[in-house]
């Protein structure tokens, strides 16, 4: 879906959450494969911005104030949202937007492309209708590919190409590889990316454990433990299991998380962003799903993906288990190890 502009302006919605901005993250390329010169900018929540600024593909990022509406909201401070909304959306018109492609598929993203006054304003079609506010609506596809919803996007604007594509700057990576050195961590070393949302996601503790011992049982290489702020504690009772285990949870920046992935050897993780981070920088990768539907075909063919694909599973955000996340425990670490085996 080239456009006649000759300039065009394309303003690309995915607000949240890391792993899926890193699925979405191949758009940019998409866009400027079938209109050169155009100008992308990205709209995403505060918190991830970071991870966008560094993407040579993208030319400015825009921070979408949602905790400001919604403390408003809470408030019940309409008329001062109604003018905090107005004013945002003279924001987004100033930029003179061509295009708006909501990669989100909620109401929210569709009223932001809407907002934005682009004449061209593709999405998916959803449960919440929120398609009523684009012109140009597309079915989301039901399929195992990675980033499927993402390449269905990029083909309907005329992409014919499609890849993850994550990226920061040197200086974050200097940082990154300087805390490594603080360490004493020497490359090759494992990632560990044990931390997510959402509970039933999560892998049992003493698996990791487990898991950390048997690794060391194979290999001296370093294991690096990575999480935000909030995962620090847990973090830490992780690194105890084994010598020559490091956390940088809560410790290292996104975007230094990034690099971090970047130079590692090998990653291990539940399906979060970070993990998927391995993936996209080709990098041997075992992804454990349980709740949410695992990807199986991807473009790294040293990503794994473990799922046990119980009867209740896909439960995406509502269990029916009652808390015991079945579907997770049932993933062994020995499922882990006899995979870990074919890269040391």
């Amino acid at each position: 879906m080239p456009s006649t502009s000759p300039t065009p302006n394309v303003l690309l919605i995915r607000l949240s959450a890391i792993g899926d901005i890193v699925m979405a993250s191949g758009l940019p390329s998409s866009i400027k494969h079938v209109m050169p010169n155009a100008k992308v900018t990205w709209l995403v929540e505060p918190a991830y911005a970071e991870m966008m600024r560094h993407h040579s593909q993208v030319d400015d990022v825009i921070s979408w104030p949602k905790n400001e509406w919604r403390n408003l909201a809470k408030k019940k401070r309409y008329f001062s949202l109604l003018k905090a909304i107005l004013h945002f959306r003279q924001t987004l018109k100033s930029h003179g937007f061509t295009h708006a492609i909501d990669a989100q598929g909620l109401l929210k993203s569709a009223f932001l492309a809407w907002l934005s006054g682009a004449e061209k304003r593709i999405g998916f079609i959803s449960k919440e209708h929120s398609h009523v506010l684009l012109t140009d609506p597309i079915q989301k596809p039901v399929s195992n590919e990675i980033s499927s919803e993402y390449r269905a996007l990029a083909t309907f604007i005329g992409a014919s190409h499609y890849a993850l594509d994550m990226q920061v700057s040197q200086a974050v990576d200097n940082d990154a590889l300087a805390k490594l050195g603080v360490l004493n961590v020497t490359q090759p070393y494992i990632v560990l990316a044990p931390f997510t949302t959402r509970p039933q996601k999560h892998w049992p503790v003493g698996h990791w454990q487990r898991l950390i011992k048997e690794i060391r049982k194979m290999t001296p290489w370093p294991m690096v433990i990575l999480g935000g702020p909030g995962d620090e504690c847990d973090a830490q009772a992780f690194s105890f299991t084994a010598d020559n285990v490091h956390t940088l949870a809560g410790h290292a920046s996104l975007a230094e998380s990034i690099a971090l992935v970047a130079h590692s050897a090998l990653v291990v993780g539940v399906d979060t962003g970070l993990t998927h981070m391995g993936t996209a920088y080709n990098k041997p990768t075992i992804a454990m799903f349980g709740s949410t539907c695992p990807y199986t075909k991807t473009d790294n063919p040293d990503t794994h993906v473990i799922y046990k694909n119980l009867s209740c599973a896909p439960c995406k955000r509502k269990p029916i288990c009652a808390g015991t996340y079945d579907c997770m425990w049932e993933i062994s670490p020995e499922d882990i190890t006899a995979i870990i085996r074919k890269y040391l």
